[in-house]
């Protein structure tokens, strides 16, 4: 390429860049300019930079004379350095010389932060509050660990009418995929220049002027001027009711003063679409807010009204100081919210980031109508918050200081009782709900411990008496008793349970007639679901079935430990078992043949 045909070309580049934003006079615009050391790159053997110097200058002299604008430049300064972005020349009209004539003046050294320069050009034009272009003109990609795509999805969400082109300088079509998107998400232009041909093209476009966008269809929104901080409010709202079309709430201040949307709902998902109304929820934080009909077809906003965000009474009614485990009764005021929470929290927990250690939604269980939630205290002491969260926000409103002291936690049992027999343990404790006395085998499950049996304390006959009454296991050994909370899923007490063998035996005959019946005496727990069993260990594929069964109680020789047991009509070598219900264990065997 020569040089006339470089300088003929190149400046129509930018100019493409440019007319679909400045071709119409009082509009405001900032030029981003790329500053950093790549520019020194070149393209057909002259410098980038100097063919962006001379390409603004030639533009900028056709720009109307009341055409606000402005220049933003990065990496100009030093090398290195992610924050180096400057606004260099402020946005107002009649500057086009001015932008020149520091472009032109202007060294090329440093980063890349294409991203942040570009929301910092589109600050600068109140993009939240009215229309606004921003023309990114960069040879290379983002190098300062910011996402163009995010930024673009980002920028078109909270502005009014907000647009961004990018014009690329020697990009690959990879890299230009990858800063395409900060223009296609707002509506813009990517422009790549490639090479002659790309740029002949582009030069062609520049030729016709840029289509005005079609009208924007009109839009209103009836809300209170003002609503409580996390309280729900209902919008009316008219306009064109399209697939996307929403009403969001805005923070303008939001983002490092770049506006955020803090809430919205699809006007046709809402179940009010019918009465033409959303609900919305009302931020967390007192302030000045900004409702707004967001027109998804055209991705702009196109009505929009103030509300102001006031204070709220937030409250929570409690004791300062509670025992381990307890029940704890909470009053509480504020906005009653479906997802809002009262919690404990330990803020030493979780490595000292803190965790919830419990919680209880306000609008659950019977205290709701009295604005009451009952929560559990921790089965450590120590010093804890009470906390009133706000799930529509994912706030916290409120936070204050909980006590958890220690408090009497026993168990009165012996200190052995025969295998597989009932036992009656007295307890003393928080008496929660899910709170379990258990018999607990130290070497089960391979060493790692396992419940052999439980009882809850507030279940059974025993519970005004602070009584359970449990089952040994049927191996003889030591175990544990303990005092399980469930609420805090922790063991709050234990002790020692020494299990001793006993005697177990059938005292039968070692054959019997098949179908008819034997009578015998049998020596064991007597448990109630204690009984004798016909067991053929051959049965069921190998795995063995029992034929016949009777349990000891329900037999009425229990008292003198004798039973009558038919047998079974299949003649066979089987075995006589006693087996003990309560722990699904066979206590002992013996031969026996049915003949």
């Amino acid at each position: 390429m020569t040089r006339p045909t470089r300088r003929a070309i190149l400046p129509a580049l930018v100019l493409l860049g440019l007319s679909g934003s400045l071709a119409h006079a009082g509009e405001q615009a900032i030029i981003v300019l790329d500053a950093s050391g790549s520019m020194w790159g070149q393209i057909g053997g002259k410098p980038k930079l100097e063919i962006a110097r001379e390409t603004l200058a030639t533009v900028l002299r056709d720009t109307p004379p009341d055409m606000a604008l402005g220049l933003v430049a990065y990496g100009h300064r030093e090398k290195g350095n992610c924050g180096d972005i400057e606004l260099v020349v402020p946005v107002r009209t009649g500057n086009a010389a001015g932008i020149a004539s520091a472009a032109a003046g202007m060294k090329f050294l440093g980063m890349t932060p294409l991203s942040d320069a570009v929301a910092r050009a589109a600050t600068e034009l109140r993009y939240t509050e009215k229309k606004a272009t921003v023309i990114l003109i960069t040879d290379g990609l983002e190098t300062c660990k910011a996402d163009p795509c995010a930024l673009g999805k980002e920028l078109e969400s909270a502005g009014v009418d907000f647009t961004a082109h990018v014009v690329g300088f020697g990009l690959s079509a990879e890299e230009g995929r990858q800063v395409a998107c900060l223009a296609e998400n707002t509506g813009g232009r990517y422009l790549a220049a490639n090479d002659a041909a790309a740029l002949a093209a582009a030069l062609t476009e520049t030729v016709v002027e840029a289509p005005p966008a079609p009208p924007l269809p009109e839009a209103s929104l009836q809300a209170p001027d003002a609503v409580p901080m996390s309280s729900r409010f209902e919008v009316s709202w008219t306009g064109p009711s399209d697939r996307y079309d929403e009403v969001q709430v805005f923070d303008p201040a939001g983002n490092g003063g770049r506006g955020k949307v803090v809430d919205n709902q699809r006007v046709l998902d809402d179940r009010r679409a019918g009465d033409r109304r959303v609900e919305l929820v009302a931020p967390a934080t007192p302030g000045a807010y900004v409702l707004r009909y967001y027109h998804g077809a055209q991705a702009r906003v196109i009505a929009t009204r103030p509300v102001a965000v006031t204070e709220a009474e937030v409250a929570l009614h409690a004791p300062d100081e509670v025992a381990i485990a307890s029940a704890i009764v909470v009053g509480w005021s504020g906005p009653g919210a479906r997802y809002d929470e009262v919690q404990v929290f330990d803020p030493a927990g979780n490595g000292g980031r803190g965790t919830v250690v419990d919680n209880k939604r306000v609008m659950d269980g019977p205290g709701a109508a009295r604005r009451e939630v009952t929560v559990n205290a921790p089965a450590t002491p120590g010093d804890y918050q009470l906390r009133y969260y706000n799930g529509d926000n994912a706030q916290v409103l409120l936070t204050r200081p909980l006590k958890v002291v220690a408090a009497e936690v026993a168990l009165a049992a012996p200190d052995g009782v025969p295998a597989a027999s009932s036992f009656s343990v007295g307890w003393t404790g928080p008496g929660a709900r899910y709170d379990e006395v258990q018999v607990f085998d130290p070497a089960g499950n391979g060493g790692r411990g396992k419940v052999v049996d439980r009882k809850r304390v507030g279940d059974g006959p025993g519970t005004a008496r602070r009584e359970v009454t449990l089952v040994a296991p049927a191996t003889a050994g030591a175990y544990r008793l303990r005092y399980y909370n469930g609420d805090n899923a922790s063991v709050l007490f234990e002790r020692p349970l020494a299990v001793t063998a006993i005697e177990v035996r059938l005292d039968a005959p070692a054959r019997g007639a098949a179908g008819q019946k034997i009578s015998l005496g049998w020596t064991g727990p007597g448990a109630r679901y204690d009984e004798v069993q016909v067991y053929d260990p051959a049965g069921n594929g190998g795995r063995g079935k029992v034929l016949a069964n009777r349990r000891v109680q329900s037999d009425p020789g229990f008292a003198a430990r004798q039973l009558t047991l038919a047998l079974p009509a299949q003649p066979g070598r089987y075995q006589l078992r006693y087996w003990n219900g309560d722990n699904s264990a066979v206590l002992h065997s013996q031969p026996f043949t049915v003949e």
